[in-house]
Parts: C-alpha cells; sequence; structure tokens
C-alpha cells in the first residue's frame, strides 16, 4: 500500500501536467492563431498608397479597381492597409470611405467615429438662449470621467433690461445613451447667481447668492469632433432664509471635444 508522502507526490505530478496543459491552451490561440483583418474592395478606378499617416507623406503605390487590401490599423483619419501582394502604406478616411466591403457595399466607417466620440475627455461650447424673457449667453468646459459620467463649468451672462445677471456653476452630467445620434443627458449641480440692477432703479439692491438646478439637455453629433447641443434648466435660487426664486433658462449652441 502506497505511503502518504507517495500519493502527495503523485497528486502534485498531476496538477502540474493539468495546470501545464491548461496554461498551453490558453496560450495557442495568441501564438499561433493568424489575426483576421478587416478586407475591402477598391471601388474607385485606384487607390494611392503613402509612406506614412498624413498628406505631406509621398505617394509610393497605386492600388487598381477590383483589388483587395487588408485593414492593419488605424491612426486619426489614416489607415494603414496591405495588398494581396504584401505591399503596406497609408490611405485616408475619404479613400476609404469609398471601398466596398466582402458583402459588396460601401465601407462605414461610423464605428471608428464612434469610437472618438466616446472616448473623448475635454469638451467645451457656447449657447444662447432666453433667461426669463432676457437673452442669455453662455460658455462651458466640461470633463468625461467615463463615456456616461461628466463635470462641467458653465459662465452665463444675463443682459435685461432693468439689470444684468451672471450665472457660475458646477454640475454632474449623466449621459445614459451615448451611442445615439440624438443623445439625450442630465444634469444636476450648484453655483452661483448674481444679479446687479440697472442704475435707473430706486432702492434696488444687488443679488448675490447660491443656486441648484436640474436639467436636461440633447446633443446631435455633427461631426467627429463637433455636436449641436440644447439645454433646459430648472433654478432654485436662495434669495433669503425663507425665500427663493425660480428660473427656468434654456439654450442653443454647439460644443467641440478632444
Amino acid at each position: 500500500m502506497p505511503d502518504l508522502q507517495s500519493l502527495n507526490r503523485a497528486m502534485l505530478s498531476r496538477t502540474v501536467t493539468i495546470g501545464l496543459i491548461l496554461l498551453g491552451c490558453l496560450l495557442m490561440p495568441r501564438s499561433y492563431a493568424a489575426k483576421a483583418y478587416q478586407r475591402v474592395q477598391v471601388a474607385d478606378p485606384y487607390l494611392e498608397l503613402r509612406t506614412g499617416p498624413g498628406g505631406a507623406y509621398p505617394i509610393f503605390h497605386v492600388v487598381d479597381r477590383g483589388h483587395w487590401l487588408e485593414i492593419l490599423k488605424r491612426k486619426t483619419d489614416w489607415f494603414k492597409v496591405r495588398t494581396v501582394k504584401g505591399k503596406e502604406g497609408w490611405v485616408d478616411r475619404k479613400q476609404m470611405e469609398r471601398t466596398l466591403t466582402e458583402a459588396g457595399v460601401e465601407k462605414s466607417f461610423r464605428d471608428v467615429l464612434l469610437e472618438d466620440y466616446l472616448s473623448r475627455r475635454m469638451e467645451f461650447g457656447f449657447g444662447y438662449g432666453r433667461f426669463e424673457g432676457d437673452p442669455l449667453l453662455n460658455v462651458n468646459a466640461g470633463f468625461f470621467f467615463t463615456p456616461a459620467l461628466s463635470a462641467e463649468l458653465t459662465l452665463g451672462e444675463v443682459s435685461g433690461l432693468f439689470s444684468s445677471s451672471s450665472l457660475t456653476h458646477l454640475s454632474i452630467l449623466g449621459h445614459p445613451f451615448t451611442e445615439w445620434s440624438w443623445s439625450p443627458y442630465f444634469s444636476i449641480g450648484v453655483g452661483n447667481f448674481k444679479n446687479t440692477p440697472k442704475p435707473t432703479l430706486i432702492d434696488a439692491k444687488d443679488t448675490d447668492t447660491t443656486a441648484a438646478h436640474a436639467g436636461m439637455g440633447l446633443r446631435y453629433y455633427l461631426t467627429r469632433r463637433f455636436m449641436l447641443r440644447a439645454d433646459y434648466k430648472y433654478y432654485v435660487v436662495f434669495v433669503g432664509d425663507n425665500r427663493t426664486e425660480e428660473y427656468t433658462p434654456w439654450t442653443l449652441g454647439f460644443s467641440f471635444f478632444f
């Protein structure tokens, strides 16, 4: 009858063998499986290959209509491709959009644009609208923690007939539907509200106090870095210990991101 030490050695050997087999199975696809590149077919009379990802790089090869290309990688709006004869070069996105997929339809790069959109970090914009009937102009700067969550600083100026106001607020924005072309979002935040009456008003006093708001908005993706934007907010301004004022401004504008 085998002793305990022999059994332990046998179990250890069997465990090591099984572990090596599993490790080999995990590594084998990475080591030996050939990477499948996406293929497109040249539809224009010819397609130009450049030596680098930019218009300043020289054209060194021309691919005729009907030939196939493999897309190796991307750098901004340039794609590195490889011909069936092994030549590798760079093609801009405008030319690539006129190629055909293996299904015979034009290649769409909307997924590339969406990837840029979702990977943005800094956003800047401006808007024009109304604050209780008076013209409102604001500028904003935002930072995205994730595609679905961002923080934004907004500065607004209201030029009224009887007074002028300034708004400074910090907001947290939620973007639940980032993949939609028309993408709604929601905001909540706090800031400062300052109102300065015109000198012609008698006994009018300045207001400089805290304000809180909740709001919603809508973005429409125009280009890779440019968006149309609409905002609607509900403000509560804490004028005194027992008094508040409510405002509902709206703006339309544009935003661009990096």
